[in-house]
């Protein structure tokens, strides 16, 4: 079967390259968002320059996982109205996804440099001694900062993810 030929059932997904699967793809992008309405609940006391941060991983990871679900329906059962839908969705969690890059990198662009309120002391030494950083704000620090670097990572595969499967399926609706 070509690649212009229409299926029995509907359209389905273009395959830009013959390494492209886009089956895999949405397996992978459902992921990814699981991974981020997972890393949304570890947000919701860390980050103090943006308190409310937590529910945008929260609403991207729904979207992308919209995206990804929407995906491997078409994939499975492929009809033009959820090639339309699918579209959207992923076009939605493109843009959604690049809005969410710039608000984390701009995240940790002003994340707070920690300082402890009092020098450590010989006896409160015992609290400190057992971690690398000083003292627990440090340690608060570096865990926002290293949640909000995997969301930036994660968010960078959904970019790419959501950008292929987008121009996959506006690309199969303007051959159909």
């Amino acid at each position: 079967m070509s690649s212009e030929e229409v299926p029995v059932g509907g359209p389905r997904l273009h395959r830009l390259f013959p390494w492209f699967d886009p089956e895999s793809a949405a397996v992978v992008t459902i992921l990814l968002g699981l991974f981020q309405v997972l890393m949304s609940a570890l947000l919701v006391y860390t980050d103090t320059t943006l308190p409310k941060i937590f529910i945008l991983p929260l609403l991207l990871g729904i979207l992308i996982m919209a995206g990804g679900s929407l995906t491997m329906a078409n994939e499975r059962n492929p009809s033009r109205s959820l090639l339309q839908q699918c579209a959207s969705s992923n076009v939605a969690g493109l843009v959604g996804a690049l809005l969410a890059f710039c608000l984390y990198c701009y995240s940790l662009s002003v994340l707070p440099k920690a300082t402890c309120p009092l020098p450590p002391t010989p006896s409160s030494y015992h609290y400190y001694r057992s971690t690398y950083f000083g003292c627990p704000l440090e340690l608060m620090e570096a865990y926002t900062w290293s949640i909000i670097m995997l969301l930036l990572l994660y968010n960078s595969g959904a970019i790419f993810l959501h950008g292929f499967l987008s121009l996959s399926a506006i690309k199969t609706l303007k051959a159909t």
